[in-house]
């Protein structure tokens, strides 16, 4: 009876410590390895990634990663590639020591409770500057000190489409259209910070 050489790609998306490269002889990345509860990940990265601002991370930091997982011949063999590599958290960690009751965040403010900012994941949003807005939310959360403590989700539509991209601030369900990256900084500041500290 002779074996069946299937193989199956499904996607994939993992958020974990970035532990470091696994490198090539002439030096160019190959793949890195994630750290994911008690388990590290071996993850190939494609040669689209390989050159990009995209590996300008440092061990220690959380990343998120998507791409595809390979099941090869009997399913027991799994390869992964990463596609889209996102930093998600910086050196400043705001409740680095959770055993200290006066942490503050860059800015010299208590930090705030948990929150969430939901970001419309349809096309028309993506389209109208939607992925942008995601990249500049994550950078802006990291700078403010906010990365432990506000989590980015993508919703379905959000009923808006005219005033793309849109975003909802939680909690207090504050939604915002048309939302500017230049002003994104001074928004989640007034929500998730000066809010709290009055």
């Amino acid at each position: 009876m002779s074996s069946v050489n299937s193989s199956q790609t499904i996607p994939f998306q993992l958020q974990g410590k970035f532990v470091g490269f696994v490198y090539k002889s002439n030096g160019q990345s190959k793949a890195l390895i994630l750290a994911v509860g008690e388990r590290e990940l071996r993850i190939k990265i494609d040669k689209t990634l390989r050159d990009t601002q995209a590996l300008n991370v440092l061990p220690g930091e959380w990343i998120s990663i998507a791409g595809e997982q390979e099941f090869k011949g009997n399913f027991t063999k799994l390869k992964l590639k990463a596609y889209e590599i996102t930093r998600l958290s910086c050196d400043v960690k705001c409740d680095q020591e959770k055993e200290n009751d006066a942490t503050v965040n860059p800015r010299g403010k208590t930090c705030p409770k948990k929150g969430k900012i939901l970001l419309c994941g349809k096309s028309d949003c993506a389209k109208r500057g939607g992925k942008k807005l995601h990249q500049m939310l994550e950078q802006t959360l990291c700078n403010l000190g906010l990365q432990d403590h506000v989590t980015i989700e993508k919703t379905s539509c959000q009923k808006r489409c005219g005033k793309a991209p849109n975003l909802i601030l939680m909690p207090g369900k504050a939604k915002h259209s048309k939302a500017n990256p230049k002003n994104i900084a001074e928004l989640l500041e007034d929500h998730y910070i000066t809010s709290l500290n009055k």
